[in-house]
């Protein structure tokens, strides 16, 4: 019985003994602790679309080797999966340290050009804050102007009319709100500043008639009739120029035949939205 118990605790010994390591032994480090290997995952789940985990390897990388030649690339596509899974304000702030870090990197024309794009898409609609919309004006200005020859030029020109235009539809919103306020100096600013701003067509046509008519709730009937007149000769196809014809005419004292008296309620009620 002795014999047995001293067997065990001599196997128990050993046992204990084979997790001490050998004093001067190094440790093989573990797979994870590569920096390089984490950025491989990161970047296999950002192919993947697992945006979650690619940002929780690419933060690793970015604790585990501040440092290392792979961190440049390492914030880019950090940024590259808070844009592409919706979160564009995280964007944004990796986006702006990158330009400030990497100046002369030769993706930064591509930055900022999604940079551009987290601004366009948190954009709001014409009734609401434009911040958004300004920044991103601002930005695809700042790219069109800084590098002339980058791919992503006509996008941005197209994205930046887009932002003109919204501009615009937020200035003839506000406007309208002055004209049925009768603050009609603040509606005359905001209305040219949307024919200003303006790339379409209709929005153009849309605010020289708003203006029209500010200019006739003025009574400064002169700068109406020039105004509608301006308006007819150079919208001619817009959806309501038989109106604009028919205040014209009213103005000027004449009779305009062939006018439906319902078109101008349609246009008070579809267009302007602000007669009682």
């Amino acid at each position: 019985m002795k014999k047995f118990t001293l067997l065990i605790s001599s196997v128990l010994l050993l046992s204990s003994c084979s997790y001490i390591p050998f004093i001067g032994s190094k440790e093989k480090p573990k797979e994870e602790e590569n920096p390089e290997i984490t950025y491989k995952k990161a970047e296999a789940a950002l192919m993947k679309k697992d945006y979650k985990e690619a940002q929780q390897l690419f933060k690793k990388v970015l604790e585990q080797s501040p440092e290392s030649r792979i961190v440049e690339n390492t914030r880019l596509n950090l940024a590259e999966s808070y844009f592409s899974s919706g979160n564009y304000e995280e964007a944004i702030a990796i986006y702006e340290d990158y330009l400030k870090m990497y100046p002369l990197s030769p993706n930064s024309d591509y930055v900022m050009y999604k940079l551009g794009l987290c601004y366009y898409n948190l954009m709001k609609p014409p009734d609401r804050d434009q911040t958004y919309t300004i920044k991103a004006i601002e930005t695809f200005k700042k790219l069109t102007d800084n590098y002339p020859l980058s791919p992503w030029i006509q996008e941005a020109k197209k994205k930046l009319k887009e932002c003109e235009e919204r501009l615009a539809e937020n200035d003839i919103y506000v406007g309208k709100f002055y004209l049925k306020t009768d603050q009609y100096q603040s509606a005359e600013i905001r209305f040219k500043r949307a024919i200003d701003k303006a790339n379409s067509r209709n929005v153009k046509a849309e605010a020289t008639y708003l203006l029209c008519k500010t200019y006739e709730k003025k009574k400064d009937k002169k700068e109406a009739i020039e105004c509608y007149e301006s308006l007819i000769k150079a919208y001619p196809g817009w959806e309501y120029v038989d109106v604009a014809e028919k205040e014209l005419a009213e103005l000027k004292g004449e009779k305009k035949e062939g006018i439906v008296e319902s078109i101008k309620k349609k246009i008070k009620e579809d267009l302007l939205g602000i007669y009682k």
